[in-house]
């Protein structure tokens, strides 16, 4: 008797996710999952059939660093990352979750996450308290794309104690503590923070282990933002591992890099740490978005000293030209490193308005350009910003070196993650958010030969769903959830650019989520089959 199948893919090229050589076979799913893999099984039963002649089938992508908490209720479908072969992505990244929200401190998250969440929130998202609410709220948006979250530190503190610039309380401290743990419970997978933004930079080491302990304590992973990645990354990254350590708690350092010139090579000496760390007994893995620049919102080069009391109270205290002085000294002055001072790492000119609310003339220009076609000082232009605006203006950061970003990829504990900030319907914002992961297999894999196709799709699967613990995804097996990916090994290509993010990749014509078509030939089908995960 023929197999019942639902879909049968026939004649792929299987690349599998465990960077084993490929093999040629057909692919049968029955009920959302893998139900037959062999070299040639009959069509008789299937449902329907997919020619994959010259295509490779791979497991579905996995977004390991992603920031779209809020695209999600705003836009389920996540067309951006669905077209690139995404099929599960990781949120809650950089200490930034949009739950769990006190009511004394609902107004501070909202002034913290309004980069992320492009001034859009349906009304009703902001009835969210719990972490469970939160998820409950992705539910019932329907998503197309599976969901995995975790809690963010930032989230977590501003909740328990606000903007305040101190170590907190023993109270504080255990509101923190009961609210990880109320969000563990909840399903997610872990803990993330993000030592250079405010409020988590305002945390010493010792709070941060507290926390991250507690995430151990059910089996969920520690994400950290380095307190620097520039000039004191070697610092930072020791903090980090006393904190792994210390906590007893799996590592994944996020968008790994060495930012600022005179830093370019330092990955050299950082992958090496890292690997002596694992060679130690440590779990640690790293993600990583393949480009040169990265993203933020331009408050975030302020000095984590003017941060204190949130964006409506620095914008306001910026007026002062004394106080102005008093920054610009600081950030000349470099600080000794003790924070991010990314002016300093990217200068004004490696600075890039990808959006201004009240100033949408100045995107794909640099500070430096600006100030010039104004007539101003370079540093008045990105005080007059933050005044105006706040915490919503969003920038490029030009500050990495194409050597350091190809030997961070190389590593075999180096992940994809896209970092992408969401358009929210903009027309300027960092390509990656659309161009990740097929730059990669264009990019890096067919025309530069950095990496196999076997280990970049390894990197894209098995091993941020081994990292995240994620079961029953990121391999082509049978009985796993079918999702899968179909492209062209010839023709995948990220078309986004700095100057055009928009565009949509090529060479990737399928898309598989829990064993429903989410794209065909190219276009998005609106199925809504993904899932919102939680860690059990």
């Amino acid at each position: 008797m023929a197999d019942q199948l639902d879909i049968l893919i026939k004649n792929a090229v299987i690349v599998d996710g465990t960077g084993n050589p490929y093999y040629k076979a057909d692919i049968g799913l029955a009920a959302g999952k893998i139900a037959r893999i062999n070299r040639r099984i009959d069509e008789s039963g299937a449902g329907r059939v997919i020619d994959a002649t010259g295509l490779v089938a791979s497991p579905g992508f996995f977004d390991a660093h992603s920031h779209d908490d809020a695209y999600f209720i705003f836009n389920p479908r996540c067309d951006e990352k669905l077209l690139q072969g995404v099929t599960t992505d990781v949120i809650g990244n950089c200490g930034l979750s949009l739950a769990p929200i006190s009511d004394g401190h609902r107004q501070d998250l909202w002034n913290v996450i309004r980069a992320l969440s492009g001034g859009t929130m349906p009304e009703d998202a902001w009835g969210i308290k719990t972490f469970e609410d939160f998820l409950a709220r992705l539910e019932a948006a329907g998503p197309t794309i599976n969901i995995v979250p975790l809690v963010g530190h930032g989230t977590i503190r501003l909740a328990a104690m606000g903007m305040a610039k101190r170590p907190p309380s023993r109270a504080e401290l255990a509101e923190m503590k009961r609210l990880t743990a109320e969000a563990m419970e909840a399903g997610a997978f872990g803990f993330s923070t993000a030592l250079i933004l405010a409020p988590a930079s305002f945390a010493e080491t010792e709070e941060v282990i507290e926390l991250a302990r507690v995430a151990g304590q059910f089996r969920g992973l520690f994400a950290i933002h380095l307190r620097s990645e520039s000039d004191q990354e070697l610092e930072a990254i020791d903090e980090a591992l006393r904190i792994a350590r210390e906590a007893e708690v799996p590592l994944q350092i996020s968008h790994h890099k060495a930012a600022g010139k005179p830093n370019w090579g330092l990955s050299v000496e950082t992958l090496k740490r890292f690997a002596q760390a694992r060679a130690a007994g440590l779990e640690i893995t790293l993600d990583q978005y393949p480009y040169c620049a990265g993203s933020l919102f331009l408050a975030a080069a302020l000095p984590p000293s003017i941060q204190a009391g949130g964006p409506e109270v620095y914008s306001e205290r910026l007026k002062d030209p004394d106080l102005r002085r008093e920054v610009i000294r600081e950030i000349e002055a470099g600080n000794g490193g003790q924070w991010e001072n990314l002016i300093k790492n990217c200068g004004f000119e490696g600075i890039v308005i990808a959006s201004s609310r009240n100033h949408p003339d100045y995107a794909g220009k640099s500070l430096a350009q600006v100030a010039e076609k104004e007539g101003k000082n370079a540093y008045d232009v990105f005080f007059d910003l933050i005044v105006e605006e706040q915490a919503s203006t969003t920038v490029i950061l030009w500050m990495m070196d194409e050597e350091d970003v190809k030997r961070i990829m190389k590593s075999p504990l180096t992940m994809p993650g896209s970092d992408g900030l969401p358009g929210f319907g903009q027309k300027r914002f960092h390509p990656r958010m659309t161009g990740t992961f097929p730059r990669v297999l264009g990019r890096y894999v067919r025309e530069e030969g950095l990496l196999s196709l076997e280990e970049a799709v390894r990197k894209m699967t098995s091993l941020p769903a081994q990292t995240f613990g994620v079961k029953n995804k990121g391999l082509l097996k049978e009985g796993f959830d079918a999702d899968l990916v179909l492209f062209d090994p010839d023709r995948v290509a990220d078309k986004a650019t700095f100057d055009d993010p928009t565009q949509k990749p090529e060479g990737i014509p399928w898309v598989l989520i829990n064993g429903e078509v989410a794209v065909e030939n190219g276009l998005i089908t609106g199925a809504a089959s993904g899932r919102v995960l939680r860690r059990s």
